[in-house]
């Protein structure tokens, strides 16, 4: 995307629910690819108090971004895949 978020104006798009759903499947991956990460971090070993403060953190900030990723899969996308398909009238 070349511009940020708050530059864009507000514009009603349309999107088939095959896009929505292809979005929601990167969405559930990003989601299973941070937990995953997490736990392949439960594996190393820190014998300083910092180096495992750290660990921890990474782990709490991952498993953190795949809650984020479940619920906006959970609570957005999957709202919108299941809207009613609406009828585009041509505007002359």
């Amino acid at each position: 995307m070349s511009q940020p978020n708050n530059i864009l104006q507000p514009r009603l798009v349309a999107a088939d629910s095959h896009t929505l759903s292809v979005v929601d499947d990167y969405i559930q991956r990003f989601s299973d690819d941070f937990e995953n990460l997490s736990m392949a971090l439960n594996t190393v070993i820190a014998d300083d108090p910092a180096s495992n403060g750290v660990l921890v953190a990474v782990r709490t900030a991952l498993l953190a971004n795949s809650e984020k990723a479940v619920g906006l899969s959970e609570g957005i996308m999957e709202q919108l895949i299941l809207l009613p398909e609406l009828e585009v009238n041509p505007y002359e």
